[in-house]
């Protein structure tokens, strides 16, 4: 984008630029520049396009160069950004998640990563899953980051995709549902607004409908994560005869036992990776009989 290869070249910090935009008498915030330079919003309103020629004369740029490669107006109403960081879904359904997010007017996804994550899923005393309770730190790439995307994918077995129940430090925005690919989108914001390095807990309830005995629990990774830990409390009246960990090193590759779990006196078992790697699945299955 012509923008970010101009903030690029000038060595300017968005907070510059911001301060210099505010001395030449015009008002834009660092979360909307962070926006337009990585093609998430684009400036239409006239203010804005005021403040785009401005930024030509702070970037040392001919006139023109960046008014000029905007473009024709977006349509209203139809226009989503893409989703650049889908953290936690099944690698797979990325391609169907993506017509589920091209439904959903303007929904961001944040530009940040997970750093530390647990799951705990919690299994009812008919063998059924009831929720998985997710809590996580992030770490913003950049200024601006005021929430993020989550996807739950059900099982072909489960009667709906269920709920995303929001805890503490955020809360559920918009929330579509893609019934045919058994997908749940929803937009968790944050309780504030991060900047570059800035750190939140994010902490969830997926909420489970499922049709059949659960028999596994695990996540596919598309980033890196350095820790993740998963555990699976199982009701004192449905214990497994056996529990196991496993891992796929991609998507498609055949899976790994890699060794039996304990179930404790208090009838739950866990599992913890310590760099997990883009691509990887780790998981936890259990046998009934």
């Amino acid at each position: 984008m012509a923008l970010a290869k101009a903030v690029e070249a000038s060595g300017l910090s968005l907070e510059r630029i911001q301060r210099h935009l505010e001395l030449r008498g015009v008002q834009v915030s660092q979360s909307t520049l962070s926006y337009w330079r990585r093609g998430r919003s684009r400036p239409e309103r006239p203010e804005s396009l005021h403040a785009v020629a401005v930024l030509e004369e702070i970037l040392k740029l001919q006139p023109g160069t960046l008014t000029g490669s905007l473009g024709d107006k977006r349509p209203r109403g139809r226009w989503v950004e893409r989703a650049a960081a889908l953290e936690g879904i099944w690698q797979e359904a990325a391609v169907d998640l993506g017509r589920a997010i091209n439904r959903v007017d303007r929904l961001l996804a944040s530009p940040a990563k997970y750093i530390s994550l647990r799951d705990v899923v919690v299994i009812g005393s008919d063998r059924r899953e009831i929720e998985m309770r997710t809590s996580s730190v992030i770490e913003a790439f950049e200024d601006g980051v005021d929430r993020l995307l989550v996807a739950k994918v059900a099982e072909d077995t489960d009667l709906s995709t269920g709920d995303i129940v929001a805890k503490r430090s955020c809360r559920v925005g918009r929330v579509r549902r893609d019934d045919e690919h058994n997908l749940l989108v929803a937009e968790i914001i944050l309780d504030r607004v991060l900047r570059a390095g800035d750190t939140a807990l994010v902490d969830l309830r997926m909420i489970a409908d499922p049709g059949a005995d659960s028999a596994s629990a695990d996540r596919t990774f598309i980033r890196n994560l350095r820790d993740y830990v998963l555990e699976v409390e199982f009701h004192p009246d449905a214990v497994p005869v056996r529990c196991y960990s496993f891992t796929r090193s991609e998507k498609g590759a055949p899976e790994v036992e890699t060794g039996d779990l304990w179930i404790g006196t208090t009838a739950s078992a866990h599992l913890v990776v310590h760099e997990a790697q883009a691509g990887s699945v780790h998981g936890i299955k259990w046998e009934w009989e």
